[in-house]
């Protein structure tokens, strides 16, 4: 545990001492914290002054009823980050992040695999569950530099994530994730106008076992879509380790000014294709899901006020595949079985409130999203339709060596319409109980509140303390109960 708290300090610390501001710390800390700050997508442009932070701190969540099974009840998780961003010069920035967190996912059922909502559907699960025991690292960073209106830039983030349980079913998952991408742009009009390429690539491997002298107490389940699952390689023999390989490819563009002030939009396209193979059967090719993103983004904004809308579609495209019988399992074709389209649209607002001794903001947002999602044979469909509405607001003051944060939020979720169809003649009972109630929970009402503060006090010129607190609790209509907490401390230069 030394080594790796020493890893990211160190990552850090280089960056301290490389900020152009000749504000102080706290003064620094109160303008980073400014809700308008650091809306700028390129560094150059990013209004939020020079810092380095490091944090250590504890994060505990849990619900009476999971919301998703498939992601626990609960979660217990300590973490150490190290966070940095500096303009070394006029025309040159750079960030930089690590990471650290170790913990327990408490409650985890009808799901084996990690990253369940990146995989969905083609996960493993079980129908026993119980907690997985986590650990991850990650690491990022960023650069760009201006050559007269011209800039040029870089970015780098990795993920690996550690999971695995200590009883039957006992998986142990190993996953990796890269991801690139490389910017260019142009100062024209007032403007800065870029576009970016994006480029990833995901593995993870999946291994279960059964250790129990008495037997296996379940089968594994490599799920399709809406409660399928692939019987011919389901059970708790050598078919149960799989492979997930991933790539990812993209493009961006965004337009922001150079002021800070004025127009801004963002449009960008993101290809995902996950590959689920069977290790120990000739890395047969079970499953393929493609992933297509849209997003878009556009608003306008000034020193005190930002006005934003957001559109967000994804297409998920399932094909299953079609293996020979000979014993090689060599692919014969693929069949698209499943499909899900997900829409949704966003206004959200930032209002700021200068006063004598604090900065009070406002920031008020509505949306709504539709579902539709469906496995071809046998039929299944769900669909959703939903609104949420919230407001958050917040205090910002800064007097003498103190800086000192208070946040609240408010929001709320209503499912409009809701239809499943899950063939009780096609389905395994005991799976169709599970889904039924399952799909049900997501059809469910809910409000949110949250709070938080965070409290800062200059040591030094170059040096402060911080302390953070976050709280949150949900309540359904269904009268269950999700509850969480989180405190962390550290040091800002």
């Amino acid at each position: 545990m030394k080594k790796r708290l020493l890893i990211l300090l160190f990552a850090a610390l280089p960056l301290t001492g490389r900020a152009q501001d000749s504000l102080g710390v706290g003064a620094r800390t109160a303008a980073r914290l400014n809700p308008l700050s650091g809306e700028a997508q390129t560094l150059l442009y990013n209004a939020a002054p020079s810092f380095t932070q490091v944090d250590a701190g504890y994060l505990l969540r849990a619900e009476d009823q999971a919301f998703l099974p498939q992601e626990g009840r609960g979660l217990g998780e300590f973490f150490v980050k190290a966070d940095a961003r500096h303009r070394l010069n006029r025309n040159t920035a750079v960030s930089g992040g690590a990471s650290y967190r170790r913990g327990v996912r408490r409650g985890v059922f009808m799901n084996t695999s990690s990253d369940w909502e990146l995989l969905y559907p083609y996960h493993t699960a079980d129908t026993v569950g119980g907690n997985l025991q986590k650990e991850q690292y990650s690491f990022n960073g960023a650069y760009v530099h201006r050559m007269g209106r011209w800039f040029v830039g870089g970015a780098l983030d990795f993920r690996a994530l550690h999971e695995y349980r200590s009883v039957d079913p006992r998986p142990r998952n190993i996953t990796s994730n890269l991801n690139g991408s490389l910017t260019a742009g142009l100062e024209t009009g007032g403007h800065a106008l870029s576009a970016r390429l994006l480029i990833g690539k995901y593995h993870q491997s999946q291994d279960i076992e059964f250790m129990d002298p008495r037997g296996h107490n379940t089968s594994i389940l490599h799920m399709t879509g809406l409660g399928q699952h692939y019987g011919r390689f389901s059970g708790s023999g050598s078919s149960t380790n799989a492979r997930f390989r991933g790539l990812t490819a993209g493009a961006a563009f965004c337009l922001e000014p150079l002021s800070g002030e004025g127009a801004f939009a963002r449009a960008g396209y993101t290809l995902h294709r996950y590959i689920r193979h069977i290790k120990n059967q000739n890395e047969a090719p079970m499953s393929r899901l493609y992933v297509h993103e849209v997003s878009a983004v556009g608003g306008w904004k000034n020193g005190r006020t930002l006005y934003r809308g957001t559109v967000l579609y994804e297409y998920r495209r399932g094909l299953e595949g079609v293996l020979d019988v000979k014993g090689a399992y060599q692919s014969l074709t693929d069949l698209p079985l499943y499909g899900q389209h997900r829409l949704s649209a966003r206004a959200d607002a930032v209002l700021n409130f200068p006063g004598a001794s604090a900065l009070w903001s406002l920031r008020p947002r509505l949306g709504a999203e539709t579902l539709q999602n469906a496995n071809l044979n046998p039929y299944r469909a769900l669909s959703l339709t939903a609104a949420d509405a919230g407001v958050s607001a917040c205090r910002l003051s800064h007097s003498g060596k103190w800086v000192f944060l208070l946040e609240g939020a408010l929001d709320g979720h209503f499912t409009l319409a809701r239809r499943l169809s899950l063939p009780s003649e096609k389905t395994d009972p005991a799976l169709l109980g599970i889904y039924s109630a399952l799909y049900g929970r997501w059809a469910d009402h809910w409000g949110t509140l949250r709070l938080g503060s965070s409290l800062t006090r200059e040591l030094s010129a170059g040096m402060a303390l911080n302390v953070s607190l976050q709280a949150e609790g949900r309540l359904y209509a269904t009268g269950h109960r999700m509850g969480g907490v989180s405190a962390s401390i550290g040091l800002i230069f």
